[in-house]
């Protein structure tokens, strides 16, 4: 059985057509929407919208947790409630374009026996795939570097203001996420073990739930958390398995958009919530 973790803020609509995807697909499961206490009461709206429905579980959080703390509060209804033998922490703005997703998980772990598995993330935004992130594991050398790197964003008056400017003409920004993809010389068709994956859609293994107490290092509000999965999975030796045979699309930044109408504005709460998310990494771990 699986248990999709879906965190729920604001975007009523959004989280509605996302349940409704999963609802369609093939294999026993229970959907979980965590709502991080939506100020516009949509989590409320959606709890009644299906409250006939047995397959849907609703958590109500007392405040906004952020992304790592109210996924682990989903993953730890999950676990005591159903025990899953999957996790499937997926965001609201994610579509499953495979039927017989499940089945496809089931059969990944009879071959991998994973621990953290990741799907073909295609970005219906930017035209680019997004797992895995990158092929180099993240290292508190680079932590420390792009600690620095945010620092310097977060108190910048010209360069910040004149990219994120540049970065909404839409031409300019599919250029930038080719180029910046391209760099990354990552054939999405193969496969790719213990490399940074990306966010929107992780799969956990029931083995590897059993060996954490919380899915996501917890200190940390909004991202960086893939990065910080990552290096806790190169500590402990567990297994990170991208496979392409198991795809999503990605409709990005919904929630974000919502809120942060100003582009700016979204820019400076990105580099903020990075900055305090590898400050609290490396206060844990660079010792």
């Amino acid at each position: 059985m699986v248990c999709f973790i879906i965190l729920h803020y604001m975007v009523e609509e959004e989280t509605i057509v996302c349940v409704e995807n999963l609802k369609l697909l093939a294999g026993q499961k229970k959907i979980i929407v965590v709502d991080n206490c939506s100020p516009n009461n949509s989590g409320k709206k959606i709890q009644d919208l299906y409250a006939d429905d047995s397959e849907i579980v609703f958590l109500l959080n007392p405040e906004n947790f952020g992304f790592a703390k109210g996924n682990n509060a989903g993953c730890e209804m999950a676990k005591n409630m159903f025990n899953p033998d999957y996790y499937v922490v997926i965001n609201n703005d994610v579509e499953i374009i495979q039927n017989d997703f499940i089945s496809r998980i089931e059969k990944i772990d009879r071959q991998e026996h994973f621990d953290i598995l990741s799907p073909d993330i295609y970005s219906t935004t930017g035209k680019v795939h997004q797992s895995p992130k990158n092929l180099k594991n993240i290292t508190l050398e680079k932590a420390r570097r792009l600690q620095r790197q945010y620092n310097k964003k977060m108190n910048s008056k010209v360069i910040v203001p004149l990219r994120c400017y540049l970065k909404q003409i839409w031409f300019l920004r599919l250029i930038y996420n080719k180029k910046k993809n391209d760099n990354l010389q990552i054939d999405y068709t193969k496969k790719y073990y213990n490399v940074p994956l990306h966010g929107s859609c992780f799969v956990f293994s029931r083995k590897f739930m059993q060996q954490r107490s919380d899915a996501f290092f917890p200190n940390t509000f909004f991202y960086f958390e893939s990065e910080i999965l990552d290096y806790e999975c190169q500590l402990h030796g567990w297994k990170e398995v991208y496979d392409p045979s198991l795809k999503v699309c990605h409709h990005q930044n919904i929630s974000t958009n919502y809120i942060y109408k100003k582009a700016l504005d979204k820019v400076r709460f990105m580099n903020q919530q990075n900055y305090n998310s590898i400050t609290a990494f490396l206060n844990i771990y660079d010792k």
